[in-house]
This record gives structure tokens, C-alpha cells and sequence, in this order.
């Protein structure tokens, strides 16, 4: 198992904001959502699955943070896109042959 599935399986979140993002994953599009996510430029190229997750987990820590601290920065759409986002790129990595070493 990698390491950031594990560490997904850990984390411990509203049931609405897992389900909504469960159900956006049906129009997720890597290439224009994780681009506008991880704050890259148009032409960029795209990480791999497994260093998008560990950016995507660091966004989704201070994200969770604000949530829980009530900041007024917080955005419930963009935790549900970035949560959105993780389930789709450990989907991906689960997807690829672990590296031979």
C-alpha cells in the first residue's frame, strides 16, 4: 500500500464533505482541476499521481485546519474540490506498478 493511501484511510472528515466529493468525482478533470489546484501554469506539466497527492494533502491540512478554527478564509467548495482531487489521484496511483527497488 503507498504511503499516502494509508495516509488518506487515516483521515477523519465530515460525511458531507467526503460524499460531495465522492459524487464530483464524476466530472473531475485532471488536467484543468489539479493545474488550477496546485497553483500551476497553464502550459505546466502535470506531476505524477503520488507527488500531486502529497501537494494535495498539504492544501487539504490547512484547509482542515481553517475549517476547524473556523477562519473566515476557509471555502467549503474548494475543500470539496481538493478532496475531489486526492480521491482521484489515489485512484490513479493505486493504478500504476509500484516502483522496483
Amino acid at each position: 500500500m503507498h504511503f499516502a493511501i494509508s495516509t488518506l484511510d487515516t483521515l477523519i472528515r465530515p460525511r458531507l464533505l467526503i460524499v460531495a466529493a465522492r459524487h464530483a468525482l464524476g466530472d473531475y478533470n485532471r488536467t484543468t482541476r489539479l493545474a488550477r489546484l496546485l497553483g500551476l501554469p497553464i502550459a505546466h506539466r502535470l506531476p505524477a499521481p503520488s507527488v500531486a497527492l502529497a501537494q494535495l494533502l498539504e492544501r487539504e491540512r490547512v484547509l482542515e485546519h481553517a475549517r476547524r478554527t473556523h477562519d473566515a478564509s476557509w471555502s467549503a467548495a474548494e475543500h470539496v474540490a481538493v478532496m475531489t482531487a486526492l480521491l482521484h489521484e489515489a485512484l490513479l496511483d493505486t493504478q500504476q506498478p509500484p516502483n522496483p527497488t
